[in-house]
């Protein structure tokens, strides 16, 4: 892949959302895996120095992609209607973008509560799983584990036909 040459200055218009562009994309070309900070700035044609000023560090530009993408997720999963509805509409997103979900799924959620954003944009998607799936459930523990079965069990078949374990007819 060649690389943007690199302008003569430091400035850069946006740079944060410039890099959260170039990483989502890398990330679903490649694999969130190999992504480097070098890379992302590479594609912008920035010194990698300066994506500091807006991500920690690798994880932090990490968590970003991943935190956007769940926001897009959630987006989605708004529109569902019923429990078959929630389910095409979550495996088509992750079967579309499977590098994006493995991103997404490789964020531990015990750190969560350090990263607000990422937790705001997870419990966006959450809220409409509970929203689809728990409408006649009262108890919040209840609750919960209704949407923990529904999420064990999205990411086991996911992850079982992206494998190939899965051999599933395409619905198109």
């Amino acid at each position: 892949m060649t690389a943007k040459p690199r302008r003569a200055t430091y400035r850069h218009g946006n740079l944060k959302s410039a890099a959260l562009k170039a990483a989502t994309r890398l990330v679903a070309a490649s694999g969130h895996e190999q992504l480097s900070l070098r890379e992302v700035a590479d594609a912008v044609g920035v010194a990698h120095r300066s994506l500091y000023n807006h991500f920690a560090d690798r994880e932090a530009l990490l968590d970003a992609v991943a935190t956007e993408a769940y926001t897009r997720l959630a987006a989605i999963l708004v529109k569902a209607v019923t429990p078959g509805d929630y389910t095409a509409k979550y495996v088509r997103f992750a079967l579309a973008n499977r590098a994006l979900y493995a991103l997404m799924t490789s964020r531990p959620h015990a750190t969560m509560k350090h990263n607000p954003p990422l937790q705001a944009a997870v419990h966006k998607v959450i809220a409409q799983a509970m929203r689809i799936f728990c409408q006649d459930i009262e108890g919040p523990a209840e609750r919960r584990r209704a949407v923990m079965k529904v999420y064990i069990t999205l990411y086991g078949g996911i992850s079982l036909y992206a494998t190939g374990v899965l051999d599933q007819p395409s619905e198109k």
